[in-house]
């Protein structure tokens, strides 16, 4: 039940993504940064996909991927279809592994201490799907903001 969930919820939010980046009026605007906006939506998608990536891909699904967090955040100006394609990989990733897992594995703690306590890994794809959905509302804002 719990996995059937978290794919309907990631495989929406992160099609969400997609269109969010791509609904922008030009390329440049994805990595413009207005005066009290910390991050472009450029780089909180780069960010969503590693974020997703190392949590879900390395640590649950073990596929290798190495995460380099500070450069989700100092690249700039990845042309658009490069961050979509990165999107498209992330999703298949996370709903890869997600549909691997079994209910058991969802009640199991989370194999990497994240925050201050444990959690089972159900609670932290919940966490996860939930800071996707967080920062897929600063990309809305953001591309409203820079038309």
């Amino acid at each position: 039940m719990l996995t059937e969930i978290l794919i309907n919820l990631f495989e929406r939010d992160l099609s969400r993504l997609e269109e969010e980046i791509m609904a922008y009026d030009t390329e440049a605007a994805i990595w413009r940064i207005p005066e009290g906006i910390k991050n472009p939506a450029g780089n909180l998608a780069l960010h969503l996909c590693g974020n997703l990536q190392h949590f879900t891909g390395a640590i649950l699904g073990k596929n290798g991927y190495v995460r380099q967090r500070e450069l989700e955040f100092s690249t700039r100006d990845v042309p658009r279809q490069d961050l979509i394609n990165m999107i498209g990989v992330t999703r298949r990733v996370v709903l890869t592994v997600i549909l691997g897992l079994t209910a058991e594995d969802m009640e199991k703690t989370y194999p990497e201490k994240v925050f201050a306590s444990e959690m089972s890994t159900g609670h932290f794809l919940v966490h996860l799907s939930t800071h996707l959905n967080y920062h897929l509302g600063q990309i809305n804002y953001h591309r409203r903001l820079t038309k």
